[in-house]
C-alpha cells in the first residue's frame, strides 16, 4: 500500500471512529448540548417542497394550492402513469447528495426534513384492513438516504411531520389538507395513525445520534379551544415515542402557525424543546420576548424551526438576533421555481410556463407530449447543478450577521464593463442603500416588496430583466430613487484617463447621477434624457474620468429618480496629465467643515490656508481657517472656516491660486464661485412649525409639490412601517398644542410622534389618527396636546396606517412648567369639585377656543375644542378623573392663555 493509500486510509479510518462516538443531542437548562454538555447552536435548512410540494413553490397557488391538487391537474392533463413518472423523479432529483455537500460547504450543521405521512404509510381509507398500518417502504428509503448524506457531512437532521394524516390545518397547502374529508382533529382514525408513524420513525431510528430529534407536527392551525386537544396528541405521541425511544428530542411547535403556546407549557417531557416560527415580523427582542420568557420560566430550550421568506435584510438581521439570544434555527426553504429569497433558485423551462398559463385559464390546452416534457425537464432542473446558486442569500445568513465589510460580486477589471446588477455582497450601508429593504407586514399589517423586480438577487436593490443587447447577465437596476447608490469593488490596471459609457434607458426626462470613488465625486452630477421608454437602451458617454490602482470601491449615485441602469463601460484613453485638474463638486461635512472633490489624487504639500480659496456663505466671503488633504482619499479636500453654517445657507467656493496640485503634476485649475451643496440638517425650533420635507432621514417617503396655503412640498406615498427622523431643540418644559396639516382621499391615517435621545432610545409622546379628507391636496389640520421635555432630541415620526399626505406640523407652547398660574378672567364652579364643573369667561367671546386638563406634572387628562359664540359657557364633565389637583388650560384663537387651578375630590 502507497503513501496517499495509507493516508486515505487512515483518515477514513478516523473519521469513521468520529462518526461512532457521535453521541445524542439533548436539553440541558434550557440550551441544545452534544454528549459532552457543550451547547450546539443548530443552523438549518427546510427541505420544503421534497416530499411535499407547496403550490407558491411550483408557482400554481391560484388554481392548486395542495399537494393532491396539483398532482390532479397533472394527472387529468398526462394521465397516471406518466404522473408517476413525474413524482418519481421530482423525489430522486430534488434532494441529492450534491445538496447535503453543499449546505455544509455554505455552512449549516443541520436540515429539517418536512415529510408527507403518504411515502410512510397509506391513507385511513385505503388501508386494506381498518385500523391497522400498511407502511410504505419509499418514505423511509428516502429518509435514510437523507441521514446517511447528512452523517457523512457531521449534519443532523430533524424529522418534521409536515403532512399528518387528514391534514393538520385550514391551511390546505402546508398540509395537503383536502376538505371533502376528514382533517386530523375530525378523525380519531387519523390521529390513531398519526401516532403510530410516529412510534414507526422512532423504532427506526432510535439508534441514530444524527437525527437531532423529532418535530411532530409542523405549524397546526385548527380551531382548538385552548389547545386541550392539541395537547393531549403532542402527549399521546410523545409517550408513544418513548416507548421505543427515549434518547432523542421531540420539537413542539404552537398553534396557528406554531407560535399559539396556551396551554403548552410546562414541558411533559425532559427531553423537549419548543419551536416556533418566525416570518415578516420586526428583528428586535420585543419580537422574540415572548419566547425568551417561556425558555427562562421553563428552562427549555427554544428552536426557530422556520424563518425566512424575506430579503437578506431581513436574513442577517434576523439571525443575528436569534444568536445573540442563543437561538438556533431553521430557514425556509431551498428551492422554488423562479424565487430570489432561497439559495437554490429552480430554472422555470417556457414549456412549464405554457402548463401554467393553461392551468390558470390564460393559454390553450398544450398536446399530452408537450406537457410531459415540460414537467419531466421541471424535474430535471430540480437538480443542484442546474439550479441558480442565489449567494448574496448564504452570505447575508453566515456572513454579514458579524461582519460589515463588503465583498465583490464579481471580479471587475478596468479597463472593462461593470454590469449594474453585480453590485458588492453585504449590508445596506456598506454595499448599496435603497428605500425599500424587507417586508414586516406581521408588524405593521402592510406588504412591502422589497425588490420590485424579484430577479437575480435578493437584496433591496430592484432588479428585473433586460432588453439591452449590451448587458450580459440580462438583468438591469430599475426603479431607482433619489438618494440609492450601489457600490463596485474594481482593479484599475492602468492609472489614466477613461471614458466611462454609461447605459441608461428612461421614459421620462428627471434622472440625475453622478461617479464616485470612495466618498469622493468623480464625476459631476449628469442628466438623464428621456430615451422613448424604460427599455429603450443608449450610452451616456462622460469623457476623461481619471482612474489609478488605488480607486477599489466605485459608487453610482442617484441624484434625481426616473431612469434604469444597465452598465458602465470604462475605456482607456491615456494618461491623466493629459485632462486637466478640476474641481467636480463639494459639501458640508459639519457647520464648520467643507469637502471638495476634484477629479484627481492631489499631491500632499499643500498651501497654507486659504491656499487660493475663497469661500462664500449668502454672497458674503468667510474665512478659511485651514486647508488639508482627506487621509483616506487624496482626490478629496477638507476646508475650515470660522463661520458657523446653518442649513439651508448658500454657499459658494472660488479656487485662483496655483499651488494645489494633482500627482501627475498638474495644477488644479482655477475656478469661480462653484455651488457647495449644504447638506447641514435643519435644527427645528421648538416652539414653531415644522415642514414634513425638512427631515434628516427618512425610509419609504416621497415628496410631491403641494397645493396647500404657502405651496411647498408634502410628504405623500406613505406606508406603515415609513418613518422620517427630524432634529429639534425644545426650549421649554411643557404642555404644547401640536398641529398636523393632513389631506386623505377616502381612508383614515395613524403616526406615532417619538423622541429619541442620544443614545437612541425612543419615547412615545403620542398617537393620533387623522380623518379623510376627500381628496390628497384637500388639506385639514388636526390637534393632538404633547408634554414635552426640553432639550436637543430626534424626532421620529412611524407611519401606522398609511394612505394621507402631511405637510406640517406646529407646535405651541400651551403650558410651561415653571409658569405661575393666572386665575383672571375664568371662573370655575363648584371648586373643589366631585367632577362635574362649570366654566365661564368672557374674554374668548367670538374666538374658537382649545380646552385641557393637565395634571401639575405636566400629563393631559382631557381636551375639547369650542366654536365661537358670544360667551363662553361649558359644562365639563371630569367625574373620570382621579382625586388631585389639576390646571384647566385655555388656548384662545389670539393667542392668549387662561389657566385656572381646580381641585377634584
Amino acid at each position: 500500500m502507497n503513501f496517499p493509500n495509507v493516508l486515505l486510509f487512515v483518515c477514513c479510518c478516523l473519521f469513521a471512529v468520529r462518526l461512532s462516538s457521535q453521541g445524542f443531542l439533548h436539553t440541558s437548562a434550557g440550551a441544545i448540548v452534544d454528549e459532552n454538555g457543550d451547547t450546539v447552536l443548530l443552523r438549518g435548512m427546510g427541505l420544503g417542497g421534497w416530499m411535499l410540494q407547496e403550490g407558491y413553490m411550483l408557482q400554481t397557488a391560484d388554481f392548486a394550492s395542495a399537494q393532491y391538487q396539483i398532482r390532479q391537474k397533472i394527472k387529468e392533463l398526462i394521465g397516471e402513469s406518466a404522473t408517476q413518472l413525474f413524482y418519481d423523479a421530482w423525489l430522486r432529483n430534488h434532494v441529492r447528495r450534491t445538496d447535503i455537500d453543499s449546505l455544509k460547504a455554505w455552512g449549516f450543521n443541520a436540515v429539517r426534513l418536512p415529510m408527507h405521512y403518504n411515502l410512510f404509510t397509506l391513507p385511513a381509507e385505503q388501508e386494506p384492513v381498518p385500523g391497522q398500518d400498511t407502511w410504505l417502504n419509499k418514505g423511509f428509503e428516502l429518509t435514510d438516504s437523507l441521514i446517511n448524506w447528512c452523517k457523512a457531512n457531521e449534519m443532523y437532521v430533524i424529522l418534521d411531520l409536515h403532512a399528518a394524516p387528514g391534514g393538520q390545518g385550514y391551511d390546505q397547502g402546508i398540509s395537503d389538507y383536502d376538505p371533502s374529508k376528514p382533517s386530523l382533529w375530525e378523525s380519531l382514525e387519523n390521529q390513531r395513525k398519526t401516532v403510530a408513524l410516529w412510534k414507526k420513525l422512532a423504532e427506526t431510528y432510535a439508534d441514530e445520534p444524527w437525527v437531532a430529534g423529532y418535530d411532530i407536527l409542523n405549524e397546526p392551525n385548527w380551531n382548538l379551544p385552548g389547545n386541550l386537544q392539541l395537547k393531549n396528541l403532542y402527549r399521546e405521541i410523545t409517550d408513544s415515542i418513548r416507548t421505543v425511544d427515549s434518547q432523542h428530542i421531540i420539537f413542539i411547535e404552537g398553534n396557528w402557525f406554531a407560535n399559539d403556546f396556551t396551554n403548552l407549557t410546562p414541558p411533559w417531557d425532559s427531553n423537549l424543546v419548543y419551536s416556533p416560527h418566525k416570518y415578516w415580523s420586526v428583528n428586535d427582542q420585543a419580537s422574540i420576548q415572548w419566547v425568551l420568557d417561556i425558555r427562562e420560566q421553563y428552562k427549555v430550550p427554544i428552536f426557530f424551526g422556520e424563518s425566512g421568506e424575506n430579503s437578506n435584510v431581513w436574513f442577517r438581521d434576523a439571525i443575528r438576533l436569534l444568536e445573540d439570544h442563543g437561538i438556533g434555527w431553521a430557514w425556509w426553504p431551498m428551492k422554488k421555481v423562479a424565487s430570489i429569497s432561497g439559495p437554490l433558485s429552480v430554472v422555470k423551462p417556457p414549456a412549464y410556463q405554457t402548463l401554467l398559463n393553461y392551468w390558470g385559464g390564460n393559454g390553450p390546452e398544450p398536446a399530452v407530449a408537450d406537457a410531459v416534457s415540460a414537467l419531466m425537464q421541471l424535474a430535471e432542473n430540480l437538480k443542484t447543478e442546474n439550479c441558480i446558486f442565489q449567494k448574496d442569500v448564504i452570505d447575508a445568513m453566515f456572513r454579514q450577521p458579524y461582519q460589515d465589510s463588503t465583498l465583490p460580486w464579481s471580479k471587475h477589471q478596468l479597463p472593462g464593463v461593470v454590469y449594474a446588477v453585480e453590485f458588492d455582497l453585504g449590508r445596506p450601508g456598506f454595499a448599496y442603500f435603497d428605500t425599500d429593504l424587507a417586508n414586516y407586514h406581521v408588524t405593521t399589517g402592510s406588504f412591502t416588496a422589497w425588490n420590485q423586480g424579484w430577479s437575480y438577487r435578493n437584496d433591496g436593490v430592484d432588479i428585473e430583466a433586460s432588453e439591452d443587447p449590451n448587458n450580459l447577465p440580462g438583468y438591469n437596476v430599475g426603479w431607482l430613487e433619489a438618494g440609492e447608490w450601489m457600490q463596485y469593488e474594481v482593479e484599475v490596471a492602468q492609472a489614466g484617463a477613461y471614458d466611462v459609457e454609461v447605459r441608461i434607458a428612461a421614459g421620462g426626462s428627471n434622472g440625475i447621477f453622478h461617479l464616485n470613488s470612495g466618498q469622493a465625486a468623480m464625476t459631476p452630477e449628469i442628466a438623464v434624457p428621456n430615451t422613448g421608454g424604460w427599455q429603450n437602451w443608449i450610452s451616456l458617454l462622460q469623457q476623461d474620468v481619471v482612474l489609478s490602482p488605488d480607486d477599489h470601491k466605485l459608487r453610482f449615485y442617484v441624484d434625481e429618480a426616473g431612469f434604469n441602469l444597465s452598465s458602465f463601460r470604462f475605456t482607456f484613453k491615456g494618461p491623466s496629465q493629459n485632462v486637466t485638474t478640476r474641481y467636480i463638486s463639494g459639501i458640508t461635512l459639519d457647520e464648520h467643515t467643507l469637502q471638495l472633490s476634484v477629479n484627481k489624487a492631489l499631491m500632499a504639500d499643500l498651501p497654507a490656508a486659504p491656499a487660493g480659496f475663497s469661500l462664500f456663505i449668502n454672497g458674503v466671503q468667510v474665512p478659511v481657517t485651514a486647508v488639508a488633504l482627506n487621509d483616506q482619499n487624496k482626490r478629496l479636500v477638507e476646508l475650515q472656516t470660522t463661520h458657523t453654517i446653518v442649513a439651508k445657507e448658500e454657499i459658494a467656493l472660488s479656487y485662483t491660486g496655483a499651488g494645489v496640485v494633482a500627482e501627475d503634476g498638474t495644477a488644479l485649475q482655477t475656478f469661480f464661485l462653484q455651488p457647495v451643496r449644504n447638506t447641514l440638517p435643519v435644527i427645528h425650533a421648538i416652539p414653531g412649525k415644522v415642514e414634513a420635507e425638512d427631515f434628516f432621514f427618512q425610509s419609504g417617503i416621497k415628496l410631491e409639490n403641494c397645493s396647500d396655503l404657502g405651496g411647498g412640498q408634502n410628504i405623500s406615498y406613505l406606508d406603515p412601517g415609513d418613518y422620517l427622523d427630524y432634529y429639534i431643540n425644545v426650549a421649554t418644559d411643557g404642555v404644547y398644542k401640536i398641529d398636523y396639516r393632513t389631506a386623505a382621499q377616502s381612508e383614515s391615517g395613524a403616526i406615532s410622534l417619538k423622541l429619541l435621545d442620544t443614545s437612541g432610545n425612543a419615547t412615545l409622546v403620542h398617537s393620533l389618527s387623522f380623518p379623510p379628507t376627500g381628496g390628497w391636496q384637500s388639506w385639514t389640520t388636526t390637534s393632538e396636546m404633547a408634554t414635552l421635555p426640553a432639550g436637543q432630541y430626534v424626532m421620529r415620526l412611524e407611519i401606522e396606517t398609511g394612505l394621507f399626505n402631511l405637510n406640517w406640523m406646529d407646535f405651541l407652547l400651551v403650558t410651561a412648567q415653571q409658569e405661575t398660574i393666572a386665575e383672571g378672567g375664568l371662573l370655575l364652579f363648584p371648586n373643589p369639585s366631585d367632577g362635574l364643573v362649570n366654566m365661564h369667561t368672557t374674554l374668548a367671546a367670538g374666538q374658537r377656543i382649545e380646552m385641557a386638563v393637565l395634571d401639575l406634572s405636566g400629563k393631559l387628562w382631557w381636551q375639547a375644542s369650542l366654536e365661537p359664540s358670544s360667551a363662553v359657557q361649558k359644562h365639563i364633565d371630569l367625574s373620570g378623573l382621579p382625586p388631585g389637583i389639576y390646571v384647566l388650560t385655555v388656548l384662545l384663537e389670539n393667542g392668549a392663555v387662561l389657566k385656572k387651578k381646580l381641585v377634584l375630590y
